[in-house]
């Protein structure tokens, strides 16, 4: 996995990455959980990085929980 390939889920609070992260943990995705890229200046200072084919399916596995990422960026 290159960083080119990934995107980082930025949420809005610790407490909700820590749930995204708690829902993932169950699933099949493979995900880190990773520091909010400088470059960002939104969220809480915790992102889940993802693979970019993964994204589609983890965002509607987490819209069931009412987990929405405030942003998702691609990791260069």
């Amino acid at each position: 996995m290159t960083s080119s390939e990934n995107v980082a889920l930025v949420f809005s609070s610790v407490h909700q990455t820590l749930e995204a992260e708690d829902l993932l943990n169950s699933g099949s995705w493979p995900f880190v959980l990773i520091p909010v890229p400088p470059s960002i200046n939104q969220g809480c200072g915790l992102a889940i990085q993802i693979t970019c084919s993964d994204q589609q399916g983890v965002e509607a596995y987490l819209e069931q929980y009412d987990i929405l990422p405030l942003k998702a960026v691609r990791m260069d």
